[in-house]
């Protein structure tokens, strides 16, 4: 063969190599990328499609591998047939909204929005929304009563409106979990004693003694049913009445299946649905990571938590013009224009 032809075909052969051994390579890498197909959920999100079961026991369920994964943030509702939830549209415009009619369209087969009883107050709404959402849970979520104007609200209006337009998400980031109460009145700093017989503390005019007092004693029984392996607190005490912001992150650092024994409990205990909607109440701190007395003093709480930072406080637990526990739990007709005796308010 002349050297010339020889040389051309040498190079020919080497080419043919390098190319084998970069398509080698490439197929390699693209052989051990995750299908798109499957892997990705409609946000772009990769997920981990493990099977078996948790520590809890329960059946496994794909979770995210991206936690930080925006969903936005989201309100959570509790509602009745006829309770006027449209304040809510020019509230949060940006915040999706998750209204549950308990005693309606919530307990329909193919609901949306859907519990499986309406029981234990707002507890079995605030579950089944979690349960219903841990793969894709928002990154805040708002858990709320529907009316406008309550008793728990902490204004002096008793408004909702300000509650939320003021909320700081920074605080609820940094904290992963905000009370929407600072006041101590009602909850703080010792609102249960698990164990304890006697009910000697003044309660809201229209709220249930023997309620509170059964919560207290069965308090214990059903702390070791909802937290196995947790000791029982001597003491527990937590701004009522059961309004709060927490963090995806938050809500993830328990297994789904801790969330489904929650509602198993609620559904299947003994309890009336004021007592076992109480033991809720005073548990949901604990369940995101709070100590059992969770009761930051109401300056720092009205500062961090609403920006209310120039408020004179002459105790630990209020400050003034902030919270005036109410004659009655019921807020009257045409509240704000009409007062308690039916008073004009102007």
């Amino acid at each position: 063969m002349p050297p010339h032809i020889e040389r051309t075909a040498i190079r020919w052969l080497l080419r043919a190599a390098l190319l084998g051994t970069i398509c080698i390579a490439v197929w390699g890498t693209l052989s051990s990328r995750p299908d798109r197909s499957t892997a990705l959920t409609e946000h772009g999100v990769t997920e981990s499609h493990h099977t078996g079961v948790d520590g809890d026991g329960h059946d496994a369920v794909p979770a995210p591998t991206d936690p930080t994964a925006e969903r936005g943030n989201a309100l959570v509702v509790v509602s009745q047939k006829g309770d006027n939830v449209s304040w809510l549209e020019g509230v949060l415009p940006d915040w999706e909204r998750n209204v549950y009619v308990v005693d309606g369209d919530a307990l329909e087969e193919g609901a949306k929005l859907r519990i499986p009883k309406n029981k234990g107050r707002e507890g079995m709404v605030y579950l089944s929304f979690i349960i219903d959402n841990y793969t894709r849970l928002p990154n805040v979520t708002l858990f709320l009563h529907s009316a406008r104007y309550q008793w728990h609200n902490d204004d002096p209006e008793y408004d909702g409106i300000p509650i939320l337009q003021n909320l700081r998400l920074a605080h609820v980031h940094a904290q992963g979990y905000a009370n929407l109460r600072c006041g101590w009145t009602l909850g703080c700093p010792a609102e249960i004693q698990p164990g304890r017989l006697s009910w000697t503390e003044t309660r809201a005019s229209g709220d249930d003694d023997a309620t509170a007092e059964r919560t207290e004693t069965y308090y214990a029984e059903a702390f070791r049913a909802l937290f196995p392996g947790e000791a029982v607190p001597d003491v527990v005490g937590v701004g009522c009445c059961a309004q709060f912001a927490t963090t995806r992150a938050t809500l993830l650092r328990r297994p789904l299946s801790a969330y489904v024994r929650y509602r198993d409990w609620l559904l299947h205990s003994p309890l009336p649905d004021a007592v076992s909607g109480r033991v809720l109440e005073y548990s949901w701190h604990v369940m995101f990571g709070m100590p059992a007395v969770h009761c930051p003093p109401a300056r720092d709480c009205y500062c961090d938590t609403f920006g209310y930072c120039d408020l004179e406080c002459g105790s630990v637990g209020a400050c003034e013009g902030r919270y005036t526990l109410p004659p009655y739990s019921t807020m009257p007709e045409g509240w704000p224009g009409v007062g308690w005796r039916g008073e004009s308010r102007g």
